[in-house]
């Protein structure tokens, strides 16, 4: 396992650095490429007659090695890894308790098979690579128990060869104590069906479909991402990049610019993607911290002053002079420094986990096909950056090369890469300090617009229309410095404080209770179980936008609130990405916020539901419906 995870990730670095010097490839690489399942089977019709099959054929114990882990006094983790080239039944999988007759056995929750037709069995579900399934137990008992299991299964290989049925008989010793899992009475069994979320679907829509439909589908949900907070913040960096060319840039450069930026963007999302699948780590949350997003938004604010002519952004001379000997190069040096810019701006200004990004890691986590996730994900990453490549496009040919134009236009995306510096420096200061800065800024844009100044005579159109925008930002920025002196927190509702309806915007908000560690989560969901209660667990961080968007839009809806009644509202600040964080994170197989699960006093520990990334607040209380009522 830990060898095919070095070369699942000698082969991304291969495809970056292939991709980076020839951009052109990239495009062509997924619809080149035949899956794993098409490749073998084309092996297999190469080479299937040099050798007899059943020579091939591994032991039982090899091609279906079963393992069983318990993980406490009321779970056992049964857990299969499948050699290549063979697959399990998933209605020959059972469980059987042989004694004590104090424990109950709870029905499995199998995760969704591979549909398959059976030479022997016809039409059924099997299981590639590996299978893991949790056994629940309801005991009545306390202390500690010893149980003993008969499991079995039944497997074939893919040459046409099936196993007899195999069964293996364990006695288990159970560790002491009750936990959350077994707080419910032993009569109580959960009848409720699962409703699949989202990214369960998606990674279920990858076991399924295609790799040329799984890649189409990714395309198109990366480009309904492209319209959200967590990727718009990268239309203002790349025009910038484009504008500081001023009139060198030439439609061809715009392009080639463009696209070195978007792949690397693509190349950055598959990569960091993939190995927080295989590794269960989410690398990029590791960059969310005050010193990296403090010095990357530093970045943006001395390039907003080079736009605005402040200073010139240039190499010493001495430096230049070799760079002029070399000047064959250049096209080379500005594919490079965009796609650099692609690959830091995926890390650190849209670190987002998304449901489309959520269900590739739960597919990866499955199967450990890396592979056809990682072109899941690039192919994400390129609809994510369609917008961005129309932008390269038109640039080239609608920017103006020189003039008092191209002075305005460079003034105008200064402002927006300082915006994006706010943006970014939001995640980490107090929100009254944040719209203060906000203020600020809309204030000076509307002086530098003139807003203050008269207008002369036989002034053209585009010149009051510029003035009467500096006056609705020279506005807007005082009204953001007033709402932060009143307690404002939110720049949408800058003087919320200020209304007479007051406290009824403050009992908008949704009131959580803090936890910070398993340990307390535990006893918590344990008390509101016995209290015959629902939870709602939100994971969440002040570097997460989409977390924020939910606490703006969805957590101050009526329809939301009236669907929580009664609900015990629980909250995990991830915020520092502590060892404790991410402890509890890989508890619960997440990446990173947002994400939100669902607890019912019935389930006995065990999640009824989950909402992974941002999302509206009427399918956010179908989602609360199915999960809890």
């Amino acid at each position: 396992m830990q060898n095919t995870k070095l070369k699942t990730f000698f082969l991304l670095v291969f495809i970056l650095l292939s991709s980076l010097a020839f951009g052109t490839a990239i495009a062509a690489t997924p619809n080149s490429s035949p899956s794993n399942d098409q490749a073998n089977k084309a092996l297999e019709q190469l080479f299937g007659g040099l050798n007899n099959p059943s020579d091939e054929l591994l032991l039982p114990e090899q091609a279906f090695n079963l393992s069983v882990e318990v993980i406490d006094a009321t779970t056992i983790q049964l857990h299969w890894a499948i050699a290549d080239g063979y697959y399990l039944y998933k209605d020959k999988v059972k469980v059987e308790l042989i004694e004590p007759s104090t424990v109950q056995l709870q029905p499995l929750n199998f995760p969704t098979g591979k549909e398959k037709y059976d030479e022997i069995f016809g039409d059924t579900l099997v299981y590639y690579n590996e299978l893991i399934l949790e056994q629940h137990l309801n005991n009545t008992k306390e202390g500690a128990t010893k149980v003993s299991l008969t499991i079995s299964f039944q497997g074939c290989a893919d040459i046409g060869v099936c196993y007899p049925p195999m069964s293996k008989t364990l006695h288990l010793s159970l560790p002491k104590g009750s936990t959350l899992k077994n707080a419910t009475s032993a009569n109580q069994t959960i009848d409720k069906t699962s409703v699949l979320s989202e990214q369960e679907q998606i990674a279920d829509s990858l076991i399924r479909d295609t790799l040329w439909l799984t890649c189409l589908t990714f395309l198109g949900l990366g480009l309904v991402l492209s319209f959200t907070p967590c990727v718009l913040p990268m239309v203002p960096i790349l025009s910038g990049i484009l504008i500081g060319h001023g009139h060198a840039l030439t439609t061809r450069k715009a392009i080639l610019i463009s696209f070195s930026y978007v792949v690397a963007a693509a190349l950055t999302y598959a990569l960091f993607g993939v190995l927080a699948g295989l590794f269960g780590s989410n690398l990029q949350a590791s960059f969310q911290n005050p010193w990296i997003i403090g010095s990357f938004s530093f970045v943006f604010v001395l390039l907003a002053l080079s736009m605005f002519g402040i200073y010139q952004l240039q190499l010493p001379a001495s430096l230049q002079t070799k760079l002029s000997k070399i000047s064959q190069h250049q096209a080379k040096q500005t594919v490079l420094g965009s796609a650099v810019m692609g690959f830091l701006s995926a890390l650190i200004v849209g670190p987002c986990v998304a449901a489309p990004l959520a269900g590739v890691l739960i597919y990866i986590g499955r199967t450990g096909d890396a592979t056809l996730g990682g072109f899941a994900l690039f192919s994400m990453g390129i609809g994510m950056g369609i917008p961005l490549l129309l932008i390269g496009t038109s640039a080239g040919k609608l920017l103006p090369k020189v003039g008092h134009w191209m002075e305005s236009i460079k003034s105008f995306f200064g402002v927006m890469l300082l915006a994006v510096a706010i943006w970014l420096i939001d995640r980490i200061i107090p929100a009254g300090i944040s719209i203060v800065l906000w203020g600020l800024l809309f204030v000076a844009y509307g002086v530098y617009l003139k807003a203050t100044e008269r207008l002369a005579e036989g002034a053209s159109n585009w010149q009051r229309l510029a003035k009467s925008f500096g006056i609705i930002s020279l506005l807007y920025g005082i009204i953001l410095i007033i709402g932060a002196a009143s307690g404002g927190t939110n720049p949408l509702q800058p003087l919320a404080n200020l209304s007479i309806n007051k406290s009824t915007q403050q009992n908008s908000a949704l009131h959580f209770t803090r936890v910070s560690t398993l340990t307390e989560l535990d006893t918590t969901l344990k008390a509101a179980i016995l209290n015959k209660q629902a939870v709602m667990l939100d994971f969440y961080a002040d570097w997460c936008v989409s977390c924020k968007e939910m606490e703006a839009f969805t957590f101050t809806d009526p329809e939301v609130h009236n669907a929580l009644q009664n609900t015990l509202l629980l909250q995990i600040d991830v915020t520092e990405n502590n060892d404790e964080d991410r402890a509890i994170l890989k508890h619960f197989n997440l990446i990173g916020p947002p994400a939100i699960l669902f607890f019912t006093p019935d389930s006995n520990g065990r999640s009824t539901g989950r909402v992974i990334g941002y999302m509206k607040a009427t399918p956010f209380v179908k989602n609360i419906k199915q999960a809890i009522e």
